[in-house]
């Protein structure tokens, strides 16, 4: 038990450590996002395995019944070192509240187990990993990178939104559009290119604003997720429920 070093309770409160990853690839393998959900395992009391018992239409939960408190959720975003292609870089969150489900485990053996949610009654098999399985064994050593500090995330995303709405809506357009290189518009390569972008009306520089207009909104949408999270960012204010 707390293998992460992360756990909010005793051992003798807390069987175990309930964790759940999902990781994405993106760009062949270039950039990676990792969801990580870390909990303990706490058992029902008798007199909460009775009330969710009582009147219950699906399968009955068992003795191995618990309650997993998560904290709240890290989210990691990385991108590939170049000196390694297995090595990332990564941007480590903590964003929204914290949660918990009931589980139960109704067969476990050294291959397989099978678990069935607590109030809805879905199953899940899970088969085991050998000891040496660098995937699997990827979300300790995530775990350990402290979560960005909130000012310097909104920090960062204040001046992604301010850059970009100065390009998409100031002078700063002048800017972007003199790093085109000249020859995208005098290259007769490029001629039938530029011809078509102004049947349309898109120039260069309609295209720049786009861009910027876009990521203006999605730094904004950031930074308003950031600091209206409801479950913080930082481990520290993290809140510690007590012992169910």
């Amino acid at each position: 038990y707390n293998s992460t070093g992360l756990a909010r309770y005793d051992g003798q409160t807390s069987v175990a450590e309930a964790i759940n990853v999902v990781s994405l690839d993106g760009l062949g393998g270039l950039l990676r996002a990792t969801v990580i959900l870390r909990g303990d395992a706490v058992p029902l009391t008798p007199q909460e395995l009775k009330d969710m018992n009582t009147n219950r239409t699906i399968t009955l939960l068992s003795n191995l019944a618990i309650r997993a408190n998560f904290d709240a959720p890290r989210i990691f975003f990385g991108k590939r070192q170049r000196r390694s292609k297995n090595a990332f870089k990564y941007l480590p969150l903590q964003l929204g509240p914290i949660s918990d489900v009931v589980l139960d485990t109704s067969f476990n053996d050294q291959f397989v187990r099978i678990g069935m949610g607590g109030t809805s009654g879905t199953r899940f098999i899970f088969t085991r990993t050998s000891d040496d399985d660098d995937e699997a064994l990827e979300y300790k050593a995530l775990l350990q990178q402290p979560p960005a500090k909130k000012p310097k995330l909104l920090g960062m995303m204040t001046s992604i939104l301010l850059a970009s709405f100065y390009i998409a809506f100031g002078n700063g357009i002048k800017l972007a559009a003199s790093i085109t290189p000249s020859f995208v518009t005098t290259s007769t390569v490029f001629s039938p290119l530029m011809t078509l972008l102004s049947a349309v009306k898109l120039s260069v520089g309609g295209l720049i604003r786009i861009t910027a207009g876009v990521t203006g909104l999605l730094a904004g949408l950031g930074a308003l997720l950031i600091a209206f999270s409801s479950g913080g960012i930082e481990r520290d204010g993290m809140r510690a429920e007590a012992a169910r």
